[in-house]
């Protein structure tokens, strides 16, 4: 499980599982780096890498296009629980926590997952025994979320000023809404190259 782990850590500086993590960066922004929401998230992946990994569900052209609006109308929903306090929304914190959860859980079927030594072993043992392979699924999805366990701890250390923290949100709402859009217009292929791009200049 270990390996698996810090196997997970090592691929998130790789383009191809930015978009597996971008979407949890943008939440855990949003949320001001609330414990609930940052569970969502963690539940969220491992249940999406099980489903993924054994390719009990793989998105179609369409269906891509579909979950991307779907996410980005989502988020659009939390950045306006967090800077709109006037809507009086009162289930704000549960609706933050499910909607984390399930945009984790969606963003994880985005995934083209780059093939190292330990995730290679999972994916190919997977297709002959699932089950014993749930614990490393589990360790390297954990992996995956570090860096939003660490957004999570620097905004619990730092905590910035309601308007700054506002700001913050819209500009990571902004983001996040943008990459969900680009999927939703079936511009998904291009975003991994730009990030691609982005990560070797």
């Amino acid at each position: 499980m270990l390996p698996a782990f810090a196997e997970a850590i090592r691929a998130t500086t790789q383009p191809c599982t930015l978009l597996l993590i971008a979407p949890s960066l943008v939440l855990a922004i949003i949320t001001r780096g609330r414990w609930a929401p940052f569970a969502a998230i963690c539940t969220g992946a491992v249940l999406g890498g099980w489903l993924f990994i054994a390719n009990v569900v793989a998105l179609s052209n369409t269906q891509l296009q579909i979950s991307g609006a779907l996410v980005a109308i989502a988020i659009g929903v939390v950045v306006a629980t967090e800077t709109v306090p006037q809507l009086g929304w009162a289930a704000a914190p549960a609706l933050q926590t499910s909607v984390a959860g399930a945009v984790a859980f969606v963003s994880t079927l985005w995934w083209r997952p780059c093939i190292g030594t330990e995730l290679g072993a999972i994916l190919t043992e997977a297709r002959m025994s699932l089950p014993s392979q749930f614990p490393g699924i589990t360790a390297y999805m954990l992996g995956a979320m570090v860096p939003v366990l660490a957004v999570v701890l620097a905004l619990r250390v730092v905590e910035p000023e309601p308007d700054t923290a506002r700001r913050a949100g819209l500009v990571a709402g902004g983001i996040g809404i943008a990459t969900a859009a680009a999927l939703a217009i079936g511009r998904h292929d291009e975003l991994v190259t730009v990030l691609t791009r982005w990560s070797t200049s």
